[in-house]
This record gives structure tokens, C-alpha cells and sequence, in this order.
């Protein structure tokens, strides 16, 4: 699929964030800024220099040169191996030294997170940067690429809807084909099947790719990761699919809700207040609100319905090119409660609620932000679909 991303402007705006923060040159190491400044997958420990007056490189594993050579738009990659004088940062530093930045402001991507696969700075190569350019200061530049990345361009939100079509046809084949005696992995690869057949051309690693859970597993307090195990569907469970497709770098997440037979009175219960929060979590994610307005107004209807106690206290995360599935989280916390949602932001609507021995559900869905209120890009709903046995 031929989309038109502007990476010049990308990368101008880049240099308006340095520029902000008086930085001479930016070293991106997060998946989230391999993947923005490159336009490539790349799945290898790598960096990628911005400086301020014009230069931009790719500096990647020595095996995948002649693959980003073809995928990425970038004029300028380095291969690097690991032996001497050929590391990584050997390579970066000697690129450094080159543009003469060696005395420079130079931002790094320092920092932590609840996600594995990040990609910030290790301590042990900070430490070979200060040695290796002990004239240089060093200060933290995470907000880089989280806010020149924030707002979607059209060509961006095109690419998620794409993702966001396989997604909602994984979900119609699982529901195609579910019932009794399946395995939850078998269900996985229903959905697996029809997002390659689609053309997704990867799944996240951040939760181990496709999430399905039945029954007691679903069912868990806080409704976490559910990889997809060998147990056996069974009459009267819940079963959450959630599928994670990929298109052209950009990404989908959905989850939805499924039973075998007819929901008991305390699984309709929980089904109609789920569905209820979740359309109050979507409504709220309107141009304008703070990260924090939108919690506080899903957790006072969880209060109100009763079910606050038994539901993740976080109800959304950033979406967008590989590696953006952070910024900014709807949690309520110093880092994100002020962050003022702009239209073209793209959140993953979020929702786990469960109560342990009954029944629990997960919403996962993308959701463009508008002046109006949020948008869904899936089709999906979020109500709980009921298989006749």
C-alpha cells in the first residue's frame, strides 16, 4: 500500500523539540525513534543521529545493511558488528567526532518503563559515551520523539486504519469459529491466519503477540497478559481475543469479549457496566481534555457502577509507528496527568476489569481523538458477543 509520509517534515519537527531544549545533536536509541527517523523495522540494538544543522544517519546491525538499504528512506546507514573498532558505538562515536558535535549538547534517550522492549540508553553504553566524549554534555531528550511523534499526519492514521480493518477481521473469524473444545492457541491462530492473509507483516512483542484467555484465566484479578495456552474452551465461559496486527510499520490493538452460551446474571451484569465505561472512555478522549480529566471521568462512572475496585486503574496508552505504545499512558500520574490530548492523536482506548471467579473483559481499541470525541478506527463494538451453543 503506497502511502505518503512526509519524513522531511518529521525530521523538522525533531529539530523544533531539540531546538527547544538547546540540543546540538539527538541519539535515538527507543524502537519508538528507530522506527520515526528510519521508516524501517529494525529489530537490532541501533541508533539514529539528528543533529541540529542538517545531518541524519542510520546506524544498524552489519547483516540487515542491504534490507534497510531498500526499506529505509534514509541516505546515510553504518553497519556496525560486535568487534573491535566495529561496535555500535564505535560507529556512533566516530560520527560524532566527524561532525565535530564532540563538545556538543547531545540528547540521549535515558529513563524507564514498564514496557520491556523500550530501547532507552543501557547504563553500560552512557558510560562508554562519557568516556568516549568526556567535552560533551549529556542531557535526557525522551520528549524528542514522544512529541514530535504525538499528532498523526494523514498518511499515519490512513496506515492505522488499515491495521485497524485486519484487526476487526481477525475478531469476525474468531467469532466464525468458536466454540467448545477449542484451545485458547488454536483461537490465536484463527485470528493469526486472517491478519496475514490481510498483510500483517508483524505482532507486538510487548505482550508476546496475540493474547487469548478463557474462563478462570480470563478471569484473573486485574485481567493482566494472557499469551494463549493449551486449556480447552468450556460452556458458559468468557473468552477475550486480543490481536495485535502491523501495517507498513503502524499498528492496531483489539480486544474483544466473548461467552459460550448464555451469560449468568452476574456476567450480564458486569457486561452492561463494562460496555457502559467503555463508551464514556471513548467519549472522553475529545481535543482538549487532560490526560488527567479523561481518568478521573472513567473512574468516577467505574465508582458510580461499582466496579472500580475490580478494573486496571489505567485506561489508555499511545499508539502509532512501532514502538509508540506509550506516550502518553491515561494514567494518574505527574508524567502524563497534565498532557493536553490535540486532535489526530491516536490512544488505545484501554479497559480490564474482572472479577475473580466470574467473568472478566478487556477493551483494547484505537481511537483518534477529534474536537467532538473520540473516533474508533475499529468497527468492533464493545459489547459482549454471545456464541449459542
Amino acid at each position: 500500500m503506497d502511502v505518503f509520509i512526509d519524513y522531511p517534515r518529521r525530521l523538522e519537527k525533531i529539530r523544533e523539540e531539540m531546538r527547544a531544549g538547546g540540543i546540538d545533536l539527538f541519539i535515538g536509541t527507543r524502537t519508538v525513534s528507530l522506527s520515526f527517523v528510519a521508516g524501517a523495522f529494525i529489530p537490532w540494538r541501533s541508533t539514529v543521529l539528528v543533529s541540529s544543522d542538517g545531518y541524519v544517519s542510520l546506524t544498524t546491525l552489519l547483516i540487515d545493511i542491504e534490507r534497510m538499504k531498500h526499506e529505509s528512506w534514509l541516505g546515510t546507514i553504518h553497519g556496525y558488528a560486535p568487534l573491535p573498532g566495529m561496535d555500535l558505538w564505535d560507529v556512533t562515536v566516530h560520527q560524532i567526532r566527524a561532525l565535530g558535535l564532540d563538545r556538543a549538547k547531545i540528547g540521549v534517550e535515558i529513563g524507564h518503563s514498564p514496557r520491556g522492549n523500550t530501547g532507552y540508553l543501557f547504563a553500560t553504553e552512557f558510560d562508554l559515551l562519557r568516556q568516549a566524549l568526556p567535552e560533551a554534555v549529556f542531557v535526557p531528550a525522551n520528549n524528542v520523539v514522544d512529541r514530535a511523534s504525538y499528532v498523526k499526519e494523514p498518511g499515519e492514521i490512513l496506515l492505522m486504519r488499515q491495521a485497524a480493518a485486519m484487526a476487526d477481521a481477525a475478531i469476525e473469524r474468531v467469532k466464525e469459529a468458536l466454540c467448545v473444545g477449542m484451545t485458547e492457541a488454536e483461537i490465536a491462530g484463527v485470528g493469526e491466519m486472517e491478519l496475514r492473509r490481510l498483510g500483517s507483516s508483524y505482532h507486538w512483542a510487548v505482550t508476546g503477540s496475540s493474547e487469548v484467555a478463557s474462563g478462570y484465566r480470563a478471569s484473573w484479578a486485574m485481567n493482566g497478559t494472557t499469551p494463549p495456552s493449551t486449556k480447552l474452551i468450556q460452556r458458559g465461559e468468557n473468552i477475550i481475543a486480543d490481536f495485535h496486527p502491523c501495517c507498513s510499520l503502524y499498528y492496531s490493538d483489539l480486544a474483544h469479549n466473548f461467552i459460550i452460551g448464555e451469560p449468568s446474571a452476574e456476567q450480564a451484569r458486569l457486561a452492561e457496566a463494562f460496555t457502559q465505561t467503555a463508551e464514556t472512555l471513548v467519549g472522553a478522549l475529545k481535543a482538549g481534555n487532560t490526560v488527567g480529566q479523561v481518568y478521573r471521568t472513567v473512574y468516577d462512572r467505574l465508582s458510580a457502577l461499582g466496579y472500580a475496585g475490580y478494573t486496571i486503574p489505567s485506561f489508555g496508552h499511545g499508539l502509532g509507528i512501532m514502538g509508540h505504545e506509550w506516550y502518553p499512558a491515561i494514567v494518574d500520574n505527574d508524567e502524563f496527568r497534565d498532557v493536553v490530548l490535540q486532535e489526530d492523536v491516536i490512544e488505545v482506548a484501554f479497559l480490564a476489569m474482572a472479577v475473580p471467579g466470574v467473568c472478566g473483559m478487556r477493551l483494547e481499541t484505537p481511537v483518534r481523538v477529534t474536537a467532538g470525541g473520540g473516533e474508533m478506527l475499529c468497527a468492533t463494538q464493545p459489547v459482549l458477543t454471545v456464541i449459542e451453543d
